[in-house]
């Protein structure tokens, strides 16, 4: 596709160019699903903050949001590019600290806008090398420029480091976890869903520019995955906050998204369209489908949060009774991003399966042992996130109530009564409607994969710089779709023989039990599980690796004393290096602090000898 926008502007070095490819096409479907879900619902989910907060600003940000996102994906130049760029770290700011009231809120906020603004400049240096060698801001241009194998090298670098922290590479990740709980639910759906996206669609793009990268660039993506993957579904299977566990598994999310684009950049290396196609294409489709699964459940997280005004998993239980529609649609939520058959996220993970198995069959040694590295760690995640969102299901939804489940935090504001557009769960028409939207597109993708897999495909050849007309991509669509077909049929044969059951039993009365009832007469909500218990052997297992940390003793003997144990796991790369370097800095410009010269004019005399010396040094 050609340029669909242009036109001169009094912006030095830079041009209002927009252009539509394939690979944009993709992330713009992407950003307007999104925008339009996430938008009507928190017209819903903000009605209780009316004439307490102020609203319009609120809105005047996200709309901007929405608007500087599809600039980023369709910009053709660098200076465009940059400017939306730093648009959407200041409107993500101002939606995150909503609730600015809350000391944590700035915390999140200014953590997010300090880390961005560090990534900022990794791209202004990688950019300023791409445009030097190209003699142009455009990525027209740079795409037409043959670069040195030092220069793509560095400048694959940078990539990393500068789009790195936006998509949430593991141990770049220092914000996320913070900004998803601090933000509205609507506004965590947007920023999971695609703002980080954006940090994979800036690699993307260079990738596709570049066209010619160092082999060892494929296998430090690869490595970039199977890292990510691992520890973010790790750190979320110790989290017992709600919306801090989905913020890590976007991390997760984001390492399976990478192990796609580090086996197709590896297709691209070894001259293997087949597996480049492959590994973009099934890396491609995994944004989309993160995008729908990961916004629908922190959608479902808002409506549960706003329920029981705490996000706390150890104060809930029982919420499927309460919130019938919202527990089902989280379901849905929760069987995609678990990659089950049948779900989107299946699709995805098996293109990408696929990928790495065709590496195992084509490439050098060295490729096979990266390749196999990525299945296995691939497996672990899927495994690894199923036993995450058995904890969080059966904690929030399964059982009972739990004491304390009726806990309000000071500052959140009251749930609306029953009222004209609320259902009888208490959750908004204009909440529900966007999470079955985006539920219904999680199972249509699941059932009819045909339906995405032919654009991301596109996009992919458009990265791999290869005619997908050659590419047999049926190869791997009709192993999938024979495997949709026979879950699909277990699936149906489970349905009959419920219902042959139900005939046969007819009318025969069947004692119904408590659901943890574990033998006992009276039940109460003491008696279940945990979200710490839930992943207590996982969890123990890997506690040096978590930092895991426990408070207060364990029950002991036959008739143990009354007791408390806590555990929480903390993030290591914030533990014992973020946190470590900031105290350092700190020190530092306190002692300098202390020898500072207080006089405006002694400034102005440095600025102006450093002025002089400039000059000097260019009439040489």
């Amino acid at each position: 596709m050609d340029k669909i926008l242009f036109g001169s502007w009094p912006v030095p070095f830079g041009e209002f160019s927009l252009k539509l490819d394939p690979l944009s096409l993709v992330f713009l479907i992407a950003v307007t699903i999104l925008a339009v879900c996430a938008g009507a619902y928190g017209f819903g989910y903000m009605r209780p903050y009316q004439g307490k907060k102020p609203l319009g600003v609120h809105a005047f940000f996200y709309l901007l949001l929405a608007l500087v996102l599809v600039l980023i994906v369709t910009a053709n130049n660098v200076i465009l590019f940059l400017s939306a760029w730093e648009l959407m770290t200041i409107s993500t700011f101002f939606l995150i600290i909503f609730n600015d009231e809350q000391p944590p809120v700035r915390k999140a906020g200014f953590i997010y806008l300090i880390a961005s603004h560090c990534a900022t400049f990794f791209l202004f240096l990688m950019f300023f090398l791409m445009s030097r060698a190209a003699g142009s801001m455009a990525f027209d241009v740079m795409a037409r420029t043959t670069f040195p194998p030092l220069l793509a090298g560095t400048i694959f670098l940078l990539s990393l480091a500068g789009f790195g922290v936006k998509a949430g590479f593991f141990p770049v990740h220092v914000w996320l976890p913070h900004a998803h709980p601090a933000s509205p639910s609507h506004i965590s759906a947007l920023l999971s869903g695609i703002a980080i996206k954006m940090g994979v669609y800036g690699i993307c793009r260079v990738l596709c520019i570049m066209k010619v990268l160092p082999v060892w660039c494929g296998y430090v993506l690869l490595m970039i995955g199977v890292v990510s993957g691992i520890m973010g579904v790790l750190y979320a299977l110790g989290q017992h906050e709600l919306k801090k566990l989905l913020a890590y598994h976007s991390i997760e999310n984001i390492g399976i998204i990478t192990l796609g684009l580090g086996a197709g950049l590896l297709g691209m290396s070894y001259q293997a369209p087949f597996l480049a196609v492959l590994g973009f294409g099934g890396g491609l489709l995994h944004v989309l489908n993160h995008s729908l699964f990961k916004s629908l459940l922190f959608l479902g997280a808002g409506s549960v949060i706003q329920e029981t005004h705490t996000g706390e998993m150890d104060h809930m239980g029982g919420l499927a009774k309460a919130l019938p529609l919202t527990g089902v649609l989280f379901l849905v939520g929760a069987l995609s991003i678990c990659g089950l058959p049948l779900f989107n996220g299946f699709i995805s993970e098996f293109i990408i399966y696929f990928g790495l198995f065709q590496g195992l069959l084509g490439l050098p040694v060295h490729g096979v042992i990266i390749c196999a590295l990525g299945i296995l760690s691939l497996g672990l995640m899927g495994a690894l996130a199923s036993a995450c969102f058995c904890k969080v299901y059966g904690t929030v939804f399964l059982g009972k109530p739990r004491a304390g489940s009726s806990h309000s935090p000071e500052g959140m504001p009251e749930r609306p009564t029953a009222q004209e557009g609320v259902c009888r769960e208490g959750t908004s028409k204009w909440m529900l409607v966007p999470m079955a939207a985006l539920a219904a597109a999680c199972v249509l993708i699941g059932l009819v994969p045909r339906t995405v897999t032919g654009l991301t495909f596109l996009g992919a050849a458009c990265m791999a710089h290869v005619d997908l007309a050659t590419i047999q991509t049926e190869q791997v669509l009709v192993p999938l779709t024979m495997v949709i077909r026979v879950a699909f049929l277990f699936l149906a044969l489970i349905c009959v023989l419920i219902t042959v059951r139900r005939l046969l039993l007819g009318r025969a009365s069947v004692p119904i039990r408590e659901t943890w009832g574990c033998g006992f007469a009276g039940v109460s909500s003491r008696f279940q599980y945990t979200s710490s218990s839930f992943a207590r052997l996982i969890v123990e297992l890997m506690k040096t690796v978590l930092l895991f940390r426990r408070h207060g003793g364990q029950v002991t003997g036959a008739f143990p004393e009354k007791t408390r144990m806590d555990s929480s796991v903390h993030d290591a790369s914030e533990e014992m290096a973020y946190r470590p370097g900031l105290d350092f800095l700190n020190d530092v410009s306190k002692k300098l602090g202390h020898g500072r010269i207080r006089h405006t004019q002694v400034y102005l005399m440095y600025i102006l000898l450093f002025l002089i010396f400039l000059l000097v040094w260019k009439m040489k």
